[in-house]
């Protein structure tokens, strides 16, 4: 494991990528991390496929990028002088596509997270043009264990489970978050739901929770924004304004990570064999169907 360091400082850039533009996405994502730095932050986060926009259909291989793509050049070079985590379609060895999240450090990508649950429901088609990802596993890096999970990947409780039972104590979750379920409230109703899964989320892994999702319009979809650092007991750290572009910062401290994992012992606790076993079992059972 790499040196680590007890304070990470973490900025968050909400962005309103454009639809299939690359190269106007990646100048975005170049002004926002050189925001960051002049902070003096070390890890910047954006919202899941955020140098090329969502609804893209058949215009996804034109936007598909590999780890040595020399268009995510000068975002390589920045990631010389800040950790960076950016959305983006990854084409595989075998020219399949995935919905990634790649982690930039010291002028490489050093990592990646491939989304594991595609939804295609509602106005939602993921499965119709990436294939899924296989893998949850912790990210070693030089700021620390992180785990990095993708928009519907944060609706399966498993996922964050595993990811904290690897070692991560920060989740770093990417999103795409459409605004539904208008009622007159003060908020959207689904809104409601991703910030109660959100802390959910933290308190269940003890875990610092890393929220990027996107603002801004496209085709037709509104994203709501509202990204947010939230700490292991579920309380936000850091919250951003609904609906508009911003950037947020936040200080997170490992040491009160580590207190609250002494304090409340659910991963130590965590029956791994028990599930192991038990998923088995259902495994099998559900195979018979």
């Amino acid at each position: 494991m790499k040196n680590q360091r007890r304070i990470i400082k973490i900025a968050i850039g909400q962005i309103n990528p454009t639809l299939g533009d690359l190269k106007k996405n990646i100048r975005k994502h170049c002004d926002f991390v050189e925001q960051a730095i002049k902070k003096g932050s070390d890890l910047i986060v954006f919202p899941e496929l955020s140098i090329s926009g969502y609804s893209l259909k058949d215009a996804t291989y034109d936007v598909a990028v590999t780890p040595d793509d020399a268009r995510l050049k000068p975002l390589l070079e920045l990631s010389r002088k800040i950790s960076i985590v950016l959305g983006c379609v990854e084409m595989g060895e075998r020219y399949e596509l995935y919905n990634s999240l790649f982690y930039l450090e010291n002028g490489a990508v050093a990592g990646r997270h491939r989304k594991v649950y595609l939804p295609t429901y509602g106005v939602f088609e993921e499965d119709r043009y990436f294939s899924a990802g296989s893998r949850f596993k912790a990210l070693n890096t030089g700021l620390a264990p992180l785990g990095l999970l993708i928009c519907e990947d944060v609706w399966h409780a498993a996922s964050g489970l595993l990811l904290a039972l690897d070692g991560a104590g920060i989740l770093i979750v990417g999103a795409n978050g459409l605004t539904r379920g208008l009622n007159g409230t003060d908020k959207p109703e689904n809104i409601h739901a991703w910030e109660m899964l959100i802390r959910s989320l933290a308190i269940t892994t003890t875990s610092y929770i890393v929220f990027a999702n996107r603002a801004g319009v496209e085709d037709g979809l509104i994203f709501w924004g509202g990204s947010e650092v939230v700490q292991p007991g579920g309380q936000t750290a850091a919250k951003a304004d609904y609906f508009d572009e911003e950037i947020i910062y936040h200080e997170i401290d490992l040491f009160k990570l580590k207190h609250a994992r002494l304090n409340a012992t659910l991963l130590s606790d965590e029956k791994i064999p028990v599930l192991i076993d038990e998923l088995k079992r259902i495994h099998e059972k559900n195979k018979s169907y």
